[in-house]
């Protein structure tokens, strides 16, 4: 091989490893969850990708979760999350209603429930 065709290697290898569901799902094949509810708040362009990608490694550990993404970034269905488009990077009426469900889906849990909360680029 030649020393371009490694570098690309590298590069490329590099690229996958640092992809939003790819990060996702190896901090999650490691991670211990409370015995309590499990609920995920995904926010930002990458929302959905690393949602699903949650969602392949806990599956119905996810008692509820939410995204909230730009427009023409959600790619179909997760199982139990509510996946709501919104202005990016001007905030519109979609933005604030989904914010609104976040914050109720996280308000009343208790001490042994946890929410998986994913932020990515948009989500500022």
């Amino acid at each position: 091989m030649s020393l371009k065709t490694d570098a690309y290697k590298i590069i490329d290898s590099a690229i996958s490893a640092a992809l939003p569901d790819t990060a996702v799902k190896k901090a999650l094949q490691e991670f211990e969850f409370s015995k309590g509810k499990l609920v995920m708040v995904a926010i930002g362009k990458a929302a959905w990708s690393m949602a699903k990608a949650a969602s392949d490694v806990l599956g119905e550990r996810i008692n509820d979760g939410i995204v909230i993404t730009k427009y023409h970034h959600s790619q179909g269905d997760i199982p139990n999350v509510r996946i709501y488009e919104a202005g990016h990077p001007v905030p519109d009426e979609n933005s604030f209603t989904a914010t609104e469900k976040a914050i109720q889906l996280v308000s009343g849990l208790n001490e042994d429930d946890q929410v998986l909360f994913l932020i990515s680029g948009g989500g500022s």
